[in-house]
């Protein structure tokens, strides 16, 4: 599903590409070598940044969730009309029990990772391949997959065109609007003098695929 998303993607480079006159093997070839060479950019430069700054931040939880109790403690000083000491003593109870929960489930991921590291790069290996042979036998699935439809189509051929038109713009734009998103929060991050600010970016960026939840979700680690 991945790489015939990406292959729908780049299949509107190539298109407009073959409108100016060029082979659609040549165009496939070239729209497939910059992907290629962008994914490697971003395995090679950017992925390893993200972990980096993720291990970083799961080393510092602990210490947030001290800071935290700290600053909760002083809250009946501060408010005592608001916030009563039995309150609090459940709020950091209740604290420890997540932060406990959160350790356990650390612990598991870190054993689950040989596996994941394992399918990440089958999946590396794999996802371009699809990409590229996707691009390349379009008019071959096409046919196969009109050998299966009625002769008589001609609603249903319209439908698609609409249905084609407006998922590529969806998706195109939902594609940018993580890149603006992203981008636009890390130089926010940036300028704040917050600490990863490529990996706070990158999730915020990414949290725009599920609208409001994302959003609501993504403020935890930037708080």
């Amino acid at each position: 599903f991945a790489a015939l998303v990406i292959a729908y993607l780049l299949e509107g480079i190539i298109y407009n590409m073959q409108r100016l006159n060029i082979p659609r093997m040549l165009a496939v070839s070239a729209v497939f070598t910059i992907f290629f060479l962008v994914m490697l950019a971003l395995l090679l430069l950017l992925m390893p940044l993200l972990i980096r700054q993720a291990t970083q931040l799961l080393q510092e939880v602990p210490q947030m969730l001290i800071e935290s109790q700290r600053l909760i403690l002083t809250l009946p000083e501060k408010y005592p009309t608001i916030f009563s000491e039995m309150e609090i003593e459940n709020l950091l109870n209740q604290i420890r029990r997540e932060a406990v929960s959160l350790t356990d489930t650390m612990l598991r991921q870190t054993l689950s990772s040989v596996i994941g590291i394992i399918t990440l790069v089958v999946y590396i290996v794999l996802v371009p391949l699809l990409v590229f042979f996707f691009l390349k036998d379009k008019a071959v699935i096409l046919d196969w997959a009109r050998s299966y439809l009625p002769r008589e189509r001609g609603l249903a051929s319209g439908v698609w065109k609409e249905v084609d038109t407006q998922l590529g713009n969806f998706i195109r734009g939902k594609f940018w609007e993580i890149l603006l998103v992203g981008g636009a929060s890390y130089v926010t991050f940036v300028f704040m003098g917050l600490d990863f600010a490529v990996l706070l970016g990158f999730l915020v960026g990414v949290s725009v695929l599920v609208p409001y939840l994302g959003a609501v979700v993504v403020t935890f680690p930037v708080a």
